[in-house]
């Protein structure tokens, strides 16, 4: 019975983390907002894609969003363009280039951008 129960439980749990988007962390801190940005490092050849993720950290919280995405600087273009809205990257030419996410005026990490 108690391992029914448990499993029961178990199922539950994963069925509802699952189904949300939010991700409990205690390395999210509570006394900022911040954006992370996952993978961090991208390997694109040239005309192809990659699309980062988002999620904004606030009270021990991740939240998957959508920010708005744009280039490091403006010399990366010459290697990759980046939808501004969905954060797809393409590559253009070889090169490094990187990549900013921006929420509600918090800067994410940078994507590093590599296309071969």
């Amino acid at each position: 019975m108690r391992r029914s129960l448990l499993a029961s439980v178990v199922s539950s749990t994963l069925a509802l983390a699952s189904a949300g988007c939010v991700i409990v962390d205690p390395a999210c801190s509570s006394a900022g907002a911040s954006i992370f940005i996952s993978p961090s490092t991208v390997i694109v050849a040239v005309g192809q894609t990659a699309t980062p993720r988002a999620s904004w950290c606030r009270g021990g919280h991740y939240d998957r969003v959508s920010p708005k995405w744009s280039l490091g600087q403006a010399a990366d273009a010459n290697v990759i363009s980046v939808n501004a809205t969905t954060g797809e990257i393409t590559g253009r030419r070889a090169g490094r280039a990187s990549v900013i996410a921006t929420y509600e005026g918090a800067e994410g990490s940078r994507v590093e951008v590599t296309v071969e």
